[in-house]
């Protein structure tokens, strides 16, 4: 026995770890190795299971809505929640009839503690609520809909106080039709679509900030779940910081030293009411990142995604870097610059359409 610790003991001192020692001793027992293989694969299977703890404190903390002391975000959240609608309710097809009892009260409650609060009064998304206030109370006036007067009244006390109109955010509107130039050469977006790769090879160039904030701008009409816009940008060009983010991030080997702009993407859990929507931060976050990565191709730049599939301890550490409120969910980094010149990017073919578009009759 002291000889096979004077064995185990001179191991160690070659620099072998009990592990790899272990590792070497089952490894010539068959079954008990190959045992060993699938325990360590299952318990490493569970152990991943523990990142789904910091989903479930996320969604308890930030996806609720208290009756009371909401934080802006929210309450910018839920009035955009509750005033789309009665927007939706204006536009619905067949015969006219009463709706919108509760949300035209909810929108004025909101716009009540909005006043508290001594918010900007001109935000577009308190004076989007005004005017659908406006908007739904000439509805139910010129249709003679509230003829028992459960809201009439109300709205109208309330809009005798606040009289602003904002015509430009009139409520609804007709579709606006596509220009014709585009409407007939639809090739201008397959290309668009069919040239966009994702780059790995960028030039020194700054990237022009007016560009960036212009495609911001055109990612912000992605539709999102009742129009809550949950959706943020941090745009990093420090290279320190630039640097640290990307070292938390396992995809940017290589290439990530000669990335110009980085683009931190998120979406606010607190736009969201409760458990039910917990997949809603994605989803809205994926649609808004697609626009954003458009509208920056048709400016010539060149973007590539860098997802965010990390342990719980790299994003505490990416909120060390940046100031992210702890309702934000980070849904991609993303690189931003002007190609190369002739920059090579993988052909990454695309499976059949047969097996993605399923008819169902």
């Amino acid at each position: 026995m002291n000889g096979h610790f004077m064995k185990l003991y001179t191991a160690v001192n070659q620099n072998m770890t009990m592990r790899q020692i272990l590792k070497q001793k089952l490894s010539t027992f068959p079954i008990v190795w190959s045992t060993y293989q699938v325990v360590k694969v299952q318990v490493k299977r569970l152990w991943l299971l523990t990142y789904f703890l910091r989903d479930i404190i996320n969604v308890y903390r930030n996806m609720y809505w208290p009756l009371h002391l909401k934080s802006n975000s929210q309450l910018t959240s839920e009035l955009l929640f509750q005033f789309h609608k009665i927007e939706k309710g204006l536009v619905m097809p067949g015969p006219r009839r009463f709706f919108g009892q509760e949300p035209a009260r909810a929108v004025i409650n909101l716009l009540n503690a909005w006043d508290l609060k001594g918010l900007p009064l001109g935000d577009p998304v308190y004076l989007g609520a005004l005017e659908t206030l406006h908007a739904y109370k000439e509805r139910l006036q010129s249709e003679s809909l509230d003829k028992d007067d459960k809201v009439l009244s109300y709205v109208q006390s309330f809009l005798i106080n606040h009289p602003t109109r904002t015509r430009l955010l009139a409520t609804p509107h007709q579709l606006v039709s596509m220009n014709s130039d585009i409407a007939s050469n639809p090739h201008r977006f397959d290309e668009l679509v069919s040239i966009r790769r994702s780059v790995r090879s960028f030039t020194s160039m700054e990237v022009p900030r007016e560009i960036i904030k212009h495609a911001v701008g055109l990612a912000q009409l992605s539709p999102s779940a009742c129009n809550r816009q949950p959706c943020r940008v941090y745009l990093i060009t420090d290279d320190i910081k630039k640097n640290a983010l990307l070292a938390l991030q396992n995809g940017n080997n290589g290439f990530g030293h000669s990335i110009p702009a980085l683009a931190v993407i998120t979406s606010d859990s607190a736009a969201f009411f409760d458990a039910s929507e917990r997949h809603e931060p994605y989803v809205d976050g994926g649609l808004f990142s697609m626009t954003l990565m458009y509208a920056l191709s048709a400016h010539g730049l060149a973007t590539c995604c860098l997802n965010w599939c990390v342990s719980p301890d790299k994003d505490v550490a990416l909120r060390n870097i940046l100031p992210l409120a702890d309702s934000e969910v980070v849904i991609m980094l993303m690189a931003i610059g002007y190609p190369e010149p002739n920059v090579l990017v993988p052909r990454s073919p695309r499976k059949s359409t047969d097996n993605v578009l399923i008819e169902v009759f």
